[in-house]
């Protein structure tokens, strides 16, 4: 049983001050430094009680995790028009060659961004990610290395945060790089909101292809909860398993950090929060 953190019931309302340009990147941290302050203030007074207490889908096994957040910046938007963060990870593939990932945000494209994949400094792989990145927190994004899916192959996973404030400010976009057996990768990205950094993958028949656990905000009846999805990594794509599990469940939103399912209506009911896929869901 792990320690988890229970909200006190306080309303924060901070501000906002600064008006931000979108022409240079250091004018973007303003924004950074404000959702920062934010999310630490946020944290010291919701997250103060604490008591034993999971998840549901917490009791399952999650994957062993190497973590990786060290990003190089290269802002070139003065005179390219672009803003890079690339991340290497020694060591990565089976005889040792190098793995790095170079994100890149365009000022003139907002709609998508891109991704490369190198190996030893060889570009491998280039692939569009759609709703782009943000220069605010694209370098301070985590970076998650470990065999997700079983098949022997390490896979990355990368999380950017977004920059939304309050409820929002837990929306994430989630990538996915599943390493294949020529050693390329599939990417599948979606949104997803978190209470922690990251939410793990939780093998929850023990076949060693742990699925992969989204959260949304619904609403029903006057109410507001977080409805839990179970997706499995299969064939270069995801597919919703909720039937191994029961799934979706509904946890009410509330002032308290709540995990108890909800009695408001029965599993038959929570049906109708089933996602065939996630949301902002995309596969390359």
């Amino acid at each position: 049983m792990k320690k988890a953190t229970v909200f006190s019931e306080y309303i924060i309302i901070i501000p906002l001050y600064f008006c931000v340009s979108l022409k240079k990147v250091n004018r973007y941290m303003f924004l950074y430094f404000y959702r920062t302050a934010f999310l630490i203030i946020f944290h010291s007074i919701f997250f103060t009680n604490y008591v034993n207490a999971q998840y549901a889908f917490e009791k399952y096994s999650a994957p062993s995790y190497k973590t990786f957040n060290v990003w190089k910046e290269y802002d070139k938007i003065a005179t390219k028009g672009t803003y890079d963060c690339t991340l290497s990870i020694d060591q990565f593939f089976d005889n040792k060659d190098s793995l790095t990932i170079q994100l890149t945000w365009f000022a003139a494209q907002i709609d998508f961004g891109m991704i490369r994949i190198f190996r030893n400094k060889r570009q491998i792989q280039k692939m569009k990610q759609p709703g782009s990145f943000s220069p605010i927190t694209m370098k301070g994004g985590l970076v998650l290395v470990s065999d997700i899916n079983g098949d022997g192959y390490k896979d990355v996973k990368l999380i950017q945060q977004g920059t939304g404030n309050g409820v929002m400010s837990m929306l994430v976009k989630v990538l996915y790089l599943f390493q294949k057996n020529d050693a390329l990768f599939q990417k599948v990205s979606f949104d997803d909101m978190v209470f922690e950094e990251h939410r793990a993958e939780r093998d929850v028949d023990d076949d060693g292809n742990h699925e992969i656990i989204t959260m949304n905000l619904e609403h029903a009846n006057g109410h507001s909860y977080w409805a839990y999805n179970v997706f499995e990594y299969s064939d270069e794509s995801l597919r919703n398993v909720n039937f191994k599990v029961d799934y979706p469940i509904l946890i009410q939103y509330t002032y308290k950090r709540n995990y108890e399912i909800t009695q408001h209506m029965s599993k038959l009911q929570m049906k109708k929060y089933e996602r065939e896929l996630p949301s902002g869901y995309d596969v390359k």
